[in-house]
């Protein structure tokens, strides 16, 4: 059992790698940041305009879908996701905004009561209130997706590749 989970968390820490690759890769349609705070109409809003891709839809498509596609669409990352949510402040999701460039208007809705704001932090990695950024987040994210999938073989409910 031992090498079978160390493979499965070998396989989301590969996963994680490539997380970073498809969020991260300056050329890829998808940015790092994602909005802490939504409310759930403007979150439900933003979800029927298909700009934004839920991050365990992220994870389910392009790293399970790699490292073991037989668990597509059997896992639920959610309740995984919860606690590092609440522990990061994040009411949802975080949602990937999947388009090559973001204009400073769209960002300056994003500013919180500090007037942390989407243009001051392009790049920089530094997180406020109102912004995350994922890179600052694989350790966690590979964790719980690592332990989602090892849940979901050890119970039965997919099977890890060979």
């Amino acid at each position: 059992m031992g090498i079978r989970i160390w493979g499965i968390r070998a396989a989301a820490a590969t996963g994680a790698v490539a997380l970073v690759a498809v969020v991260g890769a300056p050329a890829a349609l998808a940015h790092e940041c994602f909005k802490k705070q939504w409310s759930d109409a403007a979150y439900a809003q933003q979800l029927q305009q298909r700009r934004w891709m839920p991050l365990d839809v992220l994870a389910e498509q392009f790293i399970i879908a790699e490292v073991a596609p037989d668990c597509v669409g059997k896992i639920d990352l959610v309740p995984y996701m919860e606690p590092w949510m609440e522990a990061e402040g994040i009411s949802h999701v975080p949602l990937i905004y999947m388009n090559s460039s973001i204009s400073e208007n769209s960002f300056a809705a994003w500013a919180n009561e500090s007037g942390n704001s989407g243009p001051g932090l392009i790049g920089s990695g530094k997180e406020s209130r109102a912004i995350g950024y994922i890179e600052n987040h694989i350790e966690a994210l590979d964790q719980l997706l690592g332990q989602a999938l090892g849940d979901a073989v050890s119970s039965g409910v997919c099977e890890f590749p060979e």
